[in-house]
């Protein structure tokens, strides 16, 4: 049990009378130096998540799962649930509990799916930090959305949030305001209601052309590094993982050669 790697928390010696056998838990925790992560700087990838369209889009510009399909299989489940009730029989009752139990373990394993490739991209981009809406500062979003549609939401957080934490990556959130209206040209930034019409993305200003959730993704990293920057947390250069590199809070890019 002796390592440098790892510190030894306690220990629990634990007796099983039925086995006449004895067990030894210890904890341990690993020691990871800080001060040396953030010399080196944090790769961030930002996360835009939608109820209609992709149910995520990255920064570095990935397009991750279906929410129209996600709809489209409750809204099936809710008429068939319809039609049964109306049954009123014993058998209908029966049928209603199996299809509802289908379609939560099938929208469960969906959304580990789509979780598990948004933390796989993040992985595979060398990044540090996920950084999600807060939705705290969407209520009024969230308040429009059916109650399957909010459950969806917030429980793919939840499970983006979980995973990346097994690849030692932390979660982070931010306010999502007008990230959906502003250019994420480094070099430009503007903000207007009308630079987005869908999914089209078109800057009225610099005439920089985006798919609208890859623009937001853009922004929502974006948007944590000034966060960063200005609270003066860590002395490292930080950088937003991007579709071919990383640039970082000063708009300075760098090209990532392909990963095959």
């Amino acid at each position: 049990m002796e390592s440098d790697e790892w510190d030894k928390q306690g220990a629990k010696l634990r007796y099983d009378q039925q086995t006449d056998t004895y067990y030894l838990h210890v904890s341990v925790k690993q020691k990871r130096d800080d001060t040396q992560e953030e010399a080196e700087g944090r790769t961030v990838l930002g996360v835009d998540r939608n109820v209609d369209g992709y149910l995520a889009v990255t920064s570095s510009g990935a397009f991750i799962g279906n929410a129209d399909l996600l709809n489209h299989k409750r809204r099936e489940y809710e008429r068939r649930r319809g039609n049964l009730q109306q049954t009123g029989t014993r058998s209908a009752h029966l049928t209603i509990q199996s299809i509802g139990d289908r379609f939560a373990n099938w929208s469960e394993n969906y959304l580990h799916h789509v979780s598990k490739e948004v933390v796989t991209e993040a992985v595979a981009n060398g990044c540090e930090t996920i950084v999600l809406e807060d939705l705290e500062n969407i209520r009024e979003r969230m308040s429009d959305l059916s109650k399957f549609q909010q459950w969806a939401f917030r429980e793919l957080s939840r499970k983006i949030t979980y995973k990346a934490k097994a690849e030692g990556i932390t979660v982070e959130v931010v306010n999502p305001a007008y990230t959906s209206q502003q250019c994420s040209h480094s070099e430009c930034g503007f903000t207007h209601e009308g630079n987005r019409d869908g999914d089209e993305f078109v800057c009225q200003k610099c005439d920089k052309e985006l798919h609208s959730d890859y623009n937001a993704a853009r922004n929502i990293a974006a948007r944590y590094l000034r966060n960063r920057r200005k609270s003066g947390s860590g002395g490292a250069t930080n950088h937003l993982a991007l579709k071919s590199g990383t640039v970082n809070g000063s708009g300075d890019f760098t090209l990532t050669v392909s990963r095959g």
